[in-house]
């Protein structure tokens, strides 16, 4: 008696039957390396975002505290106790004189490390 349904066999070639392993020493080590890599970054970016919201937090103060500044410089300005011009021209002196000082000690730095690297 026959079913009449087509037999139908599964037939792997000789190739897949060997068994080869999926990746190679080299590529494994490539994957572990790039699975490295991919873990850094990430901490990286966790780190940067951090820094990123002191950053704002500090940014933050530092309007308060100009706010609080200006405001209690025009109140003295108000009652007669500080000259607002007198003020505002010490305070750009004051400026100049810390950008200046910055700038030496760049060059005295700058100057350091050239002295280093050319004796050493």
């Amino acid at each position: 008696m026959r079913c009449g349904t087509r037999l139908m066999l599964v037939v792997q070639p000789p190739s897949v039957r060997v068994d080869v392993p999926s990746t190679t020493p080299h590529e494994e080590h490539m994957l572990e390396r790039m699975t490295m890599l991919e873990n850094t970054l990430a901490r990286l970016a966790e780190r940067l975002e951090h820094a990123l919201k002191l950053l704002l937090r500090h940014s933050e103060t530092a309007y308060s505290n100009h706010a609080l500044v200006k405001s209690l410089i025009e109140m003295l300005n108000e009652c007669g106790v500080v000259d607002n011009g007198k003020l505002e021209s010490m305070w750009r002196d004051e400026c100049k004189k810390l950008k200046q000082a910055g700038q030496n000690q760049a060059k005295k730095t700058r100057k350091v490390k050239r002295k280093a690297t050319t004796s050493g």
